[in-house]
């Protein structure tokens, strides 16, 4: 004997339909929408407890002191982070990679380097020059309102940027 499947009233029958119809329209959504890609770090880090204004923010440039006058605000190196973090939750598991890279008297030293991944590089046909707007006077927040964010700038944010300033805009400052 065959399976009869029980009647359903029309309207539930189209209940479903739009109900599969949403939810395949959810998944195509999420399947083909872009999304950032958050890269690997070697620990966590969050740029808004480093900075924060209770009273423990640091400068940027206490870390990313090539800001001053090169042209990358650089990342800093493992022995900059323990400067503080010697002190400061020494015993977090979830610095111990930075132990590991930076601290010889932890028992996890191997002196491997940490890695971190930028999250958002800016493509290598951009020259963009920390030192020159950091000696104009701009600070770090006026680009990086949230370092944490990995929103990348865009010609247009720069070009308005440099069009409120009055500054050139001609092609050949940022593009070599």
């Amino acid at each position: 004997m065959f399976y009869k499947p029980p009647h359903l009233a029309p309207s539930t029958v189209w209940g479903l339909c739009i109900l599969a119809a949403a939810v395949l329209t959810l998944c195509y959504l999420y399947a083909c929408t872009r999304r950032p890609h958050e890269p690997v770090q070697p620990l966590p880090f969050s740029h808004a407890t480093h900075t924060a204004a209770d009273g423990s923010a640091m400068d940027c440039r206490a870390c990313h002191a090539a800001a001053h006058h090169a042209a990358g605000a650089g990342l800093p190196a493992a022995a900059t982070c323990l400067d503080c973090h010697r002190h400061i939750l020494p015993a977090d598991p979830r610095l111990l990679p930075l132990h590991a890279a930076a601290n010889p008297d932890h028992p996890a030293y191997t002196a491997d380097p940490l890695r971190w991944a930028r999250k958002a590089p800016l493509p290598p046909y951009i020259h963009f020059h920390h030192g020159q707007h950091t000696a104009a006077g701009h600070s770090c927040d006026e680009c990086h309102a949230d370092p944490d964010s990995q929103l990348p700038h865009t010609m247009s944010s720069c070009l308005d940027c440099h069009r409120r300033q009055n500054v050139t805009t001609n092609c050949d400052r940022c593009h070599k």
